[in-house]
């Protein structure tokens, strides 16, 4: 088609993890909501004298946790001092680790699309090399140990975990260029597949790849201002290549 002539001349695709190729959100909101709870029964518990709302505690939480996001916060640890600082309280940084290992026990049980899996086993037999770019979790390994999960990450010719050893978080420029570089590839040759539109799609174009914006729920506003293309769900992919 006409329209994808634009794509001709790729010969790598890579992906964004969370949110991607797994779901992530749903699961992140159930294990914050726990987090929560624990966070208020040690309240109760050491600081009688604090006044707190279950419900507003678990708004402040998410709150929270979505701005540290966006801003390339990733250390859980970080965001549950964040919501302690708001009721003037600490923890010891046990009680901190502590309540980081319940939250990945929750968000780390991640299922993948399964539109993700076709779309990758068909890019594969096309002949396409693939990556993943994705950012850290905040707890070194913890990504990559998620990654090794994926049912197919034998079919992956790259993985860059941004924001560890040394690689800058996305939206920097440095894991899209980076990727390229190892596979040999120009940056004009390689397309980013996420559903980020700051982080995946404006980041890659920056850095002069092309990008694609999976917008699932259809919740970006002038979606197409952020990416060469938008798709509803990755088997869309196999209409383009």
């Amino acid at each position: 088609m006409e329209e994808f002539n634009i794509f001709k001349d790729v010969k790598a695709i890579f992906f964004d993890f969370d949110n991607t190729l797994v779901s992530f959100d749903n699961l992140s909101n159930q294990a914050l909501l726990k987090v929560a709870d624990d966070i208020l029964d040690y309240i109760r518990e050491n600081y009688p004298n604090v006044n707190v709302d279950r419900d507003e505690l678990s708004k402040t939480l998410i709150e929270i946790a979505k701005k540290l996001d966006e801003e390339g916060v990733y250390d859980r640890r970080l965001w549950w001092e964040e919501v302690l600082k708001k009721y003037s309280v600490k923890a010891e940084m046990e009680d901190l680790y502590e309540w980081t290992q319940i939250y990945w026990s929750i968000a780390g049980n991640n299922t993948p699309y399964e539109d993700s899996l076709d779309a990758i086993e068909y890019l594969k037999r096309k002949g396409f090399k693939l990556g993943i770019i994705t950012n850290s979790d905040g707890e070194w390994g913890n990504k990559k140990q998620r990654i090794n999960r994926f049912p197919l990450v034998s079919y992956f010719d790259i993985i860059t975990i941004s924001g560890e050893n040394n690689i800058k978080p996305k939206p920097n420029v440095q894991p899209f260029i980076l990727s390229c570089e190892k596979l040999n590839l120009s940056v004009n040759q390689c397309l980013m597949v996420g559903d980020d539109p700051i982080k995946d799609c404006l980041a890659a174009k920056k850095a002069g790849l092309y990008s694609i914006l999976v917008d699932r729920e259809g919740k970006v506003k002038f979606a197409e201002l952020y990416a060469d293309f938008v798709i509803q769900n990755l088997k869309q992919l196999e209409e383009i290549f």
